[in-house]
Formats: structure tokens, C-alpha cells, sequence
């Protein structure tokens, strides 16, 4: 009987392997609390972090082709592609039924990226498209150290690939083309600024943000405010830097009839921490910085950030498709 368990742990391990899935000992991580990024390596502060999943919200609230999620770590266990892959499906990745997920997966361990897609977002980034970004866009970015552009750049590109509309590099060579780099610096550009404007609104943001606390507690002494509710107070007042443009009634009522045909639950916008607070205590994966409203069908948010989006829909069919590249 005992002969046969180093027989059964081998077919249970390729099993695992053939099914997309990690082998034994592998752990993955969970998906993040809230947002489409998971920063486990650390490489964005809290502004960049919140920015690069508002962009993802409004590209999905434009386009069903494609969502995408970011991930970082220190280490890709069993391998990177078949780590990224795993992901995907254990994550959910993508809408259910539709196989449109993109994961991104940048290992500072062994400085790797693999960008794994869904069979459907396939039918639109193909595998040498996926490693054309991973290699071209991602990795100088990634080896210059700036990596907020670098993450920046390579949703916007992989958004524009899966709606059709093609890439700043030619298919099959090695190189951009002429348009393809005046393209990619006029991005990488764009990104720097961006990172710097991101970084001095964010700043602004939770400044703003910490009095509001302050306050709260000096006239509640009683009061505890954690670590985990202070960050998040700052990354939804961020995500939230203007109300919605109906009245706050208006939405609720809104909003409250969109809950009641589809039974889900969405975030309502709060102007201050003293309404923020009693709506995170009941429902704090809602009021922490990743919005969860009906899709306006649009990818203009009108500056208020309170824009759909998540790119965990419980989506699949991730069989091994993408590309990437080491910086």
C-alpha cells in the first residue's frame, strides 16, 4: 500500500500542473481586499496604487474585451507563466462566461513579467502581442526603476490591443517601429508627468483626509481609529475627490433600484469620514478605495473617480496564453 503514494503524489502534482493549477507547496495569494492591483512587492506608493486601479475601473466601465489585474511580488512559485495562469482562475479574473481576463504578473525575485490571458481576450492579444508588451513596454520601464509609468503604460496598451485598436509595435520584429517609438516615449512621458501630478494630488487627498480623522477623534475620544481604516479612508476619499453629479439622494435612490433587480451592492459616495465611517463598518470591502457601481457604459468618470469596474467577475479559461519577458 505504501508503494503506491509516491505514484499517486506524482500523478496528483501533474494533475495539478495539467489543470492550470499550483503544485503542491505552491500557495497563491489571495486577491486583493479591494482595487485591481495587488502590490505585494511594494513598488507603487498608496497614490499610484489607487490610480492605476481607477484607470483600470474606467477602462472596464468602456469595454467588455478586456480586465485586467496587476500583480507584484518577490516571488513567482513553480515558474512564472504557471504561476500568473494559476492565478487568473483561482482569482476569477474576467467576467463569468466571457474569458476576458488579463493578469500581469511582475516577479522581483527573479525580475520577470508574464502577462497570461484568457482564451477570449486571446482572440485579440495574441501570445507575441502579450510578450511585446511584457518586453518592450514593461521591462525598460521595470528596469529604470519607474514603475508606475511602466504599469501605467502597459494597461493603456493592453486595453487599446483588446478593443482592436493595435498596438505602437509592429507584430513580429524585434523592434518598434519609427510611429511605435514616438508613441512609446510621448507614453512614457505622459507617465512620468502623470506619476508626479498623481503623487502631489494624492498627497493633498490624505492630508485632507488625516484632519478629517484627526477631528473625528478629538471630538470622540472614545473612538479607535486603526491603521487598516485610516488607509482606507484615504484611499476611497481619493478614489471620491468629487461628488457624483446627481444629488446624493438621487443616487441613493438610484442605486438602490439597481440593488434590488440584480441583488447586488454597490458603493454609495460619502462626503466626509463622518458618513464614510458607519457605511465602512457595515460593508468595508465597499468604502475602501475600489468603487462598485452599475457600468456607465462610458470610460469618463468626470473627475469623480466613482466609476465601475472591478475585474474580478468570476471569470476563467485561463489555458497557458500570453508572452513575457525578464528586465
Amino acid at each position: 500500500m505504501t508503494a503506491r503514494k509516491p505514484a499517486l503524489l506524482l500523478l496528483a502534482t501533474a494533475g495539478a500542473l495539467a489543470l492550470g493549477l499550483p503544485a503542491q507547496g505552491q500557495e497563491l495569494p489571495a486577491p486583493p481586499p479591494n482595487g485591481n492591483v495587488l502590490d505585494s512587492a511594494e513598488l507603487l506608493t498608496d497614490g499610484e496604487e489607487t490610480e492605476l486601479s481607477a484607470l483600470i475601473d474606467r477602462k472596464n466601465s468602456g469595454t467588455g474585451a478586456a480586465r485586467v489585474v496587476v500583480h507584484t511580488t518577490d516571488s513567482a512559485p513553480g515558474g512564472i507563466s504557471d504561476y500568473a495562469t494559476a492565478l487568473g482562475d483561482a482569482w476569477g479574473v474576467g467576467d463569468a462566461g466571457e474569458d476576458n481576463g488579463v493578469v500581469v504578473v511582475v516577479d522581483m525575485g527573479g525580475r520577470e513579467i508574464y502577462i497570461a490571458v484568457a482564451d477570449g481576450a486571446g482572440e485579440q492579444i495574441s501570445d507575441s502581442e502579450a510578450q511585446d508588451v511584457a518586453g518592450k513596454v514593461l521591462s525598460p520601464a521595470l528596469a529604470d526603476e519607474n514603475y508606475a509609468a511602466g504599469l501605467t503604460d502597459t494597461v493603456t496598451e493592453l486595453y487599446l490591443l483588446a478593443d482592436g485598436e493595435g498596438s505602437a509595435y509592429d507584430e513580429g520584429e524585434g523592434t518598434p517601429s519609427y510611429i511605435g517609438w514616438v508613441v512609446a516615449g510621448i507614453l512614457a512621458l505622459l507617465g512620468a508627468v502623470t506619476g508626479t501630478w498623481v503623487w502631489l494630488d494624492y498627497r493633498k487627498v490624505a492630508r485632507k483626509a488625516k484632519e478629517e480623522m484627526r477631528r473625528h477623534q478629538e471630538e470622540n475620544p472614545g473612538l479607535e481609529i486603526s491603521d487598516e481604516m485610516r488607509a482606507s479612508y484615504i484611499k476611497y476619499r481619493y478614489a471620491n475627490r468629487k461628488p457624483p453629479a446627481e444629488s446624493t439622494e438621487e443616487q441613493d435612490e438610484k442605486l438602490r433600484k439597481e440593488e434590488e433587480e440584480n441583488g447586488k451592492k454597490y458603493t454609495r459616495y460619502a462626503g466626509t469620514f463622518n458618513s464614510w465611517l458607519p457605511l465602512y463598518m457595515v460593508a468595508p470591502l465597499l468604502y475602501s478605495g475600489s468603487n462598485v457601481t452599475p457600468s456607465s457604459g462610458s470610460d469618463d468618470t468626470g473627475g469623480s473617480g466613482f466609476s465601475s469596474g472591478s475585474s474580478f467577475g468570476g471569470g476563467g479559461g485561463f489555458s497557458g496564453g500570453g508572452g513575457g519577458s525578464s528586465f
